[in-house]
Formats: C-alpha cells, sequence, structure tokens
C-alpha cells in the first residue's frame, strides 16, 4: 500500500509539473509575440528617425545656401557644406579629365 501512494504522489506531481511547464511554455509564447511586435515597432521608429533626421540635414542645407542672418554654428555647417560641394566638383573634375585623357 505505502508504495502505491508513493506512485500515486509521484503521478500527482509529475501532472502538477507538466501543468507548470504548459503555462511557462505559454508565458514564453506570449513573450515571444510581445518581443517580436516590440522589435517592429522599435525598426519602425528607428526609420523614422533617420527620415527625420535626412529632413533635418536638407533643412539646414537649404538654410546654409540662403545665408541670410546665419547664427556661428549655422555658418560654420554652411562653410562645411560649400566645402564638400567644392570637394565633390573638384573630385568629378579630376574624373572627367582622367576620362579625356
Amino acid at each position: 500500500m505505502e508504495i502505491e501512494q508513493y506512485i500515486q504522489s509521484i503521478e500527482d506531481k509529475l501532472q502538477q509539473l507538466f501543468r507548470k511547464l504548459q503555462l511557462a511554455q505559454a508565458d514564453n509564447a506570449t513573450l515571444r509575440e510581445q518581443l517580436q511586435a516590440q522589435q517592429e515597432e522599435l525598426l519602425q521608429q528607428q526609420s523614422a528617425i533617420t527620415a527625420l533626421d535626412e529632413k533635418l540635414k536638407l533643412s539646414k542645407i537649404a538654410t546654409a545656401t540662403q545665408g541670410n542672418g546665419l547664427s556661428e554654428d549655422e555658418d560654420a555647417f554652411r562653410r562645411e557644406v560649400r566645402g564638400k560641394i567644392n570637394d565633390y566638383i573638384r573630385e568629378i573634375d579630376r574624373c572627367i579629365a582622367l576620362l579625356n585623357s
């Protein structure tokens, strides 16, 4: 009789453990879905940030090219942009010269 009670006790504990495992697996699946949703949202936000950064850059360039009443930072940015444009033009000129020779 004692062995049967011991076996029954083990079976009860196994069933309890199995229920806990099922709950943990369900929780895990839910958490994975939430994680996936959060990762997708993060990617969307990063894309939005990138787009806004690009718009900000273009806005700064547009402001810098107008050149009216610029602050020191804006004036420095304008000089930097013009310097880069001049560098690109020189590089293009070199490439054209190489192609023509």
